[in-house]
């Protein structure tokens, strides 16, 4: 006994590292494949199963500090599994009917061959970090397991030894394992039980409650368990019908000891987590073609209104199969946008079952006339206006917002509503007297339809008719949560600044005809030396390219540009793709296409994705310092990658950036100028440009080449908007051939380095971009709110009448109101913000103009004594929330003291520590 007890704690100290030494707070089953990936990420450890997950998922789920788990069936396998036919015949024994599988004689050296070959191994190089064993108890269906018992525990202790010997930092659960000898025990890193206190059965399919016997049994079982090991989680597994009653039953079972997960019989719907989930997702409808989400107005003009509150959009054309998984455990509702009224009973009627379940729909566009879409909307009926219309605005915005101009009747159905049952922000009563409500909020989400929405203007352009981000927050039931924010860094905006590779050899019409880049190095890049991303095109610089005799003057140049400290290096392609998609299915010889073609013109050259990017990566890094590769890949020509051109970028270890389309002006549209931060491509994640470049600003580059300094324009209509973006000063090489378009780009920097500004990388911008798309929200039950994602927020927008707890937060320095909204700074690793309504008293940081990447403040009696860090792209200037405060530790800095604050300020554009005593 006392060896066996000393070879058990050998094995224990052995694998340590397999345990590891913090615990996880929640582990999730989830065995679907439509769940947004955010939602995922509030678990620790995540089984899922590898047929149903996708390499993009799993690359998310590990950089958000997830551990995905693969599901591997160790005693038996079904009929209708893809390796079914691989499998040893003579290792398969009876069958189990319930599930149409066959056990697996775990005692032949083939089939434990086969388990580890082609179940588990596969997973291990698809991206897993570990596996859960379930059906260990199979064997017990069989004859021989009967009869044999030992002999299929000790096959399973062999199978489990190999995937330690194989993976000594994997973790391994096991479900049950009530019959594993000790020396397996020692192996594993958490124990499974089902039904605990509620289960299902799926012979009666009803769901039912454990017995106080059965339960017993349970914990006798697990009282050898946690004997021999105390280290390890035990996690429970129960099953409930109603999602509502799911939270109160995790609570249950973890005051037994367990982490819980509770879900449905399928494990398709999400388990709750302590802290809790803020749910973020919106899901949302739209009527264009699966894969062609650029097309739609839901994602154009809607995705900025949710990104504006803080959500993120999940979208699902109505064209594909409705949703088989729940929808109340991972979204917060649910928006749709009907551009063509067609056939949508199902849909409405699934819509609808969503709504009863307390999920509010939004209704957009058109609606269908079928009687469940009306009855969806909470109409009596709907009809079209006749006549002459007169209308009626009820809310502050209506026709009172981007447009005063209320739409003549053009033949839409609208409907007719019980007004007291909903909350009308306008009413069209028609020469017949009908009243209709075109707008309005209700107790099931909210509706607004065309041609209600917009005003129609030149070429395409729209004029909101009403504040639309107001009518989102109040149809969505919105409550209050601190939202990401990408348009703000340390209480000011954040300005980038980056150059496509176009036009990088082209000849500049200045003495000397000097290449463009050469004249954005000199006058723009050396004059102004804040942040700049700057990419080139490998075909026009490369002596392997198109312009093989200017490559002997343009090499140079793009390698003392990429010299330069404040430049962060990025590719622009290897040709130049103008359309991306057509290169998804593989290289291929294109025809050429209008003026453009659909690459540049390289003799010989079929355009293919790795060519483009890896290729075109590996070329830059040999022009680029060692110590500064290639960061960022900008898209091309369209810029709309499909899923491969995504993968490939992510799988380089490069963010992307460039595509989307805001500009808005003052004479064309405004918000509806203004597009998304981000667009889903299947499970990859394309980033926006924030703002567009001067080739929309001058006519496609046909003149007037100062056109570009309309954006300037287009950077105060954000800014009055409520900053919807940073500021973003994008443009091509091309720009430094002209002289106005030369002048136009010096006075748009001037403008923007005229503003408190914190200048980024556009590496930092999309990183900050990706981490609002890519975290999910938690809140404990002290109302501490926490991040659990890709990288974590380093601005956070909260309602005017909230401040934060900085004494009860932790990572959370101060804030800045600006532009009508109130900004947060956080930093650190895991930031948690609790919430006020009372300002702080004590002395905070309200601004500075770079990151800042140290914080610390203790009262030390009526003195506060503060530590700061800082890391920016200009001279620091840095703002104290403080009557006064002295230096007493780090650089020499200069302080004044002024009405708003004590300014700091000094020439290096670093700190690591400067300590402070403050009052």
């Amino acid at each position: 006994m006392i060896r066996l007890f000393l070879s058990i704690l050998v094995s224990l100290v052995f694998y340590s590292g397999a345990s590891h030494a913090s615990q996880p707070e929640n582990i999730g089953f989830y065995y679907g494949n439509e769940a947004p990936v955010a939602s995922l990420m509030a678990y620790d450890w995540l089984v899922l199963q590898p047929d149903r997950v996708s390499a993009s998922r799993l690359d998310d789920l590990r950089r958000a500090g997830t551990v995905p788990l693969a599901y591997i069936s160790l005693g038996e396998i079904a009929r209708d599994h893809k390796q079914y036919r691989q499998a040893p015949a003579k290792g398969l024994l009876e069958e189990n009917k319930a599930w149409r599988s066959r056990v697996f004689d775990l005692r032949r050296e083939d089939v434990q061959r086969f388990i580890i070959d082609q179940l588990v191994e596969p997973a291990f190089k698809a991206g897993f970090n570990g596996v859960f064993l379930d059906t260990l108890d199979s064997f017990q269906l069989t004859e021989a397991g009967r009869a044999e018992p030992e002999a299929f525990a000790a096959a399973q202790q062999q199978i489990i030894e190999k995937i330690r010997n194989a993976h000594p930092k994997a973790r391994i659960l096991v479900n049950r394992g009530f019959q594993l000898p000790d020396a397996a025990r020692a192996l594993v890193d958490g124990v499974v039980v089902e039904s605990y206190r509620r289960g299902y059965n799926p012979d009666k399919k009803r769901y039912t409650r454990v017995s106080d016997s059965d339960r017993a049994w349970l914990d006798q079982q697990f009282d050898k368990w946690r004997q021999i090991r105390p280290d390890i989680p035990f996690i429970a597994i129960d099953y409930i019908e109603e999602d509502k009653d799911a939270d109160a039953l995790a609570r249950q079972l973890r005051s037994d000891g367990f982490i819980p997960y509770v879900s449905d019989p399928d494990l398709l719907r999400l388990g709750p987590t302590q802290p809790s989930r803020v749910k973020r997702q919106i899901l949302v409808f739209h009527d264009a073609p699966s894969g062609q989400l650029i097309q739609s107005t839901a994602h154009i003009q809607g995705g900025v209104l949710l990104d504006e509150l803080g959500y993120v959009p999940h979208y699902r054309s109505t064209q594909a199969p409705l949703p088989k998984e729940p929808a109340t455990d991972r979204f917060a509702g649910i928006v749709v946008w009907w551009e063509t009224a067609g056939q949508s009973n199902r849909l409405c009627n699934w819509l609808m079952r969503q709504q009863q379940a307390g999920l509010p729909v939004v209704v957009l566009g058109q609606v269908p006339g079928e009687r469940s879409c009306k009855q969806l909307i909470g109409a009596v009926a709907l009809g079209t206006p006749s006549g002459q219309l007169d209308s009626k605005p009820l809310q502050p915005s209506f026709a009172n917002y981007e447009s005063r101009r209320l739409p003549a009747a053009d033949g839409s159905s609208l409907p007719q509503v019980d007004t007291g049952a909903v909350t009308p922000w306008a009413t069209i009563t028609d020469s017949k007297n009908i009243e209709y409500t075109p707008v309005y909020t209700f107790s099931g989400g909210g509706v607004a339809l065309a041609p209600y929405l917009f005003e129609p203007g030149p070429d395409d352009q729209k004029y909101w008719l009403f504040n639309p981000i107001t009518f989102m927050a109040e149809a969505l039931r919105k409550p209050s949560f601190p939202a990401i924010d990408v348009t703000t860094e340390t209480g000011r905006i954040i300005l980038t600044s980056h150059i496509d590779g176009d036009g990088f050899v082209s000849r500049g019409e200045f003495p000397g005809a000097p290449l463009g880049a050469e004249v954005i190095e000199d006058k723009i890049l050396k004059t102004y030396p804040i942040a700049h991303t700057v990419s080139i095109i490998e075909a026009e610089t490369s002596p392997k390219g198109i312009y093989p005799a200017t490559s002997a003057e343009a090499e140079p140049v793009a390698r003392s540009i990429f010299r330069l400290p404040q430049v962060e290096v990025a590719s622009h392609s290897y040709s130049h793709p103008f359309f991306w998609n057509l290169l998804e299915d593989g290289p291929k010889k294109l025809p050429k296409f209008a003026d453009y073609g659909y690459s540049l013109d390289i003799p010989g050259y079929t355009p293919k994705l790795e060519t483009e990017i890896a290729g075109s990566v590996a070329y830059i890094n040999k022009l680029a310092p060692p110590s500064k590769p290639v960061k960022v890949f900008l898209w091309t020509g369209d810029a709309f990658p499909g899923v491969n051109a995504l993968r490939q970028v992510r799988e380089a270890g490069l963010v992307n950036v460039n595509g989307g389309d805001t500009h808005p002006l003052k004479y064309e549209s405004e918000l509806a100028g203004v597009w998304p931060v981000a667009r889903p491509v299947g499970d990859e994640l394309q980033i926006y440009a924030p703002v567009m470049n001067e080739n929309l600003y001058t006519n496609l580059w046909h003149g007037p080449y100062y056109g570009f300094r309309d954006v300037i324009e287009t950077f105060k209509i954000l800014e009055r908007l409520g900053r919807l973006k940073p500021i973003s000063i994008y443009y091509h090489f091309y720009s430094g051939t002209k002289p106005s378009a030369l002048h136009a780009l010096q006075d748009i920097y001037d403008y923007a380095l005229s503003r408190p500004v914190t200048s980024l990388f556009l590496s930092q911008y999309a990183k900050r971009a990706e981490t609002a798309y890519r975290s999910v929200l938690m809140r404990d039950d002290d109302g501490r709110y926490q991040w659990r994602g890709i990288g974590q927020p380093h601005t956070v927008r909260i309602d005017l009448g909230q401040y934060p707890d900085i004494e009860a937060s932790q990572g959370v320095a101060g804030y800045k109101d600006d532009a009508g909204k109130r900004f947060v700074h956080l930093t650190g690793a895991s930031p948690a913000l609790k919430l006020t309504e009372t300002p702080p008293s004590a002395p905070y940081l309200r601004s500075a103009n770079a990151v800042l990447t140290r914080w610390t403040r203790e009262q030390d009696g009526n003195r506060w004594r503060i530590s700061l860090g800082f890391e920016g792209h200009q001279p620091l200037d840095i703002t104290m929330a403080a009557k006064r405060c002295q230096v007493t530790g780090g650089p020499a800095v200069k302080i004044k003291t002024a009405t708003d604050g004590v300014h700091i300020s000094t020439a290096g554009q670093r700190i690591d520590r400067l300590d402070l005593e403050c009052q």
